[in-house]
């Protein structure tokens, strides 16, 4: 198999530097433009070929990326008749979209029956690990094809799991993705009782990132919390979307913090949805 050359679907704020590590890592990138083409003359700019439509990457490409908003997307783009009649026996999808698990599997058996494989590989690490090349991948799937694979994810991760079968990859990102909702409430909670009690945030990241305290969240968003910089990275509509997943997914268990997240996630959403998730913190942050 031919993993040189790449069709990549979704450049979004996640997309766009994950491609744009593709290309500085010598592989050749297959494009398309959708709503945005300021993504699209980037890429172009630094190599990448573009193309017409989604159906004619697949048609070019023996590896196919793509990380779109959600579940629809998924569906619309990747099950659509144009690109399923393109698909070839032996091709690979790595879908990295944080979707369900069930869109997940539905995708697969398609793509099975048309003798296509599937790596479900959502990511974590967030716009500044997209551009830095640092995120983690759960993947889900064959361990043979993670290996063919591989090379490919390292060009835009640094640390690289296989989780389960096809699926899970997509269940353990909801459950990440619920804590980090979680954890971007409390963090913004914290930044504002520092800066109550008069506490120098530098103080509150160097003693609290060594203490039981600690959490990713706090150390890499306590400096925009601080200056109320909601400037997008990963959207707050999309960590809405994301909780509410990891809520459809517990079926009759009972998450009450999780729960409580989404409707703080939810009532943000009505006028901040397009800024960065961390605009949740408005609510204690005045």
């Amino acid at each position: 198999m031919d993993v040189k050359r790449i069709g990549f679907i979704g450049l979004g704020a996640m997309g766009l530097p994950m491609a744009k590590n593709l290309l500085k890592n010598g592989f050749e990138l297959h494009i398309v433009a959708h709503r945005n083409r300021g993504p699209v003359e980037e890429l172009k700019q630094a190599g990448a070929t573009e193309e017409s439509s989604a159906a004619e990457i697949v048609s070019k490409c023996e590896v196919l990326i793509s990380i779109l908003p959600e579940d629809r997307e998924m569906e619309a783009v990747l099950l659509s008749e144009e690109v399923l009649q393109q698909l070839k026996p032996g091709q690979v999808l790595i879908e990295m979209t944080s979707g369900s698990p069930d869109m997940m599997k539905k995708v697969n058996a398609v793509y099975q029956e048309k003798g296509a494989r599937v790596l479900d590989a959502p990511v974590s690490g967030g716009t500044i690990g997209a551009k830095k090349g640092t995120l983690t991948v759960m993947a889900g799937g064959d361990p043979e094809l993670l290996e063919i694979c591989r090379p490919v994810l390292n060009a835009m991760a640094e640390n690289i799991y296989l989780v389960g079968a096809v699926g899970a990859g997509k269940a353990i990102k909801a459950i990440n993705q619920m804590l980090a909702g979680i954890h971007m409430l409390a963090s913004a909670e914290a930044i504002a009782l520092a800066e109550t009690l008069e506490i120098d945030k530098e103080v509150i990241k160097e003693v609290i990132g060594k203490s039981s305290g600690s959490s990713w969240m706090l150390l890499n968003k306590a400096d925009t919390l601080s200056k109320r910089d909601y400037t997008p990275g990963f959207k707050l509509s999309l960590m809405k979307k994301d909780i509410q997943i990891a809520i459809n997914e517990s079926a009759e268990n009972n998450l009450p913090l999780a729960s409580f997240a989404l409707n703080l996630f939810e009532s943000a959403a009505i006028k901040d949805g397009e800024l960065d998730f961390s605009a949740v913190g408005k609510t204690v942050l005045s």
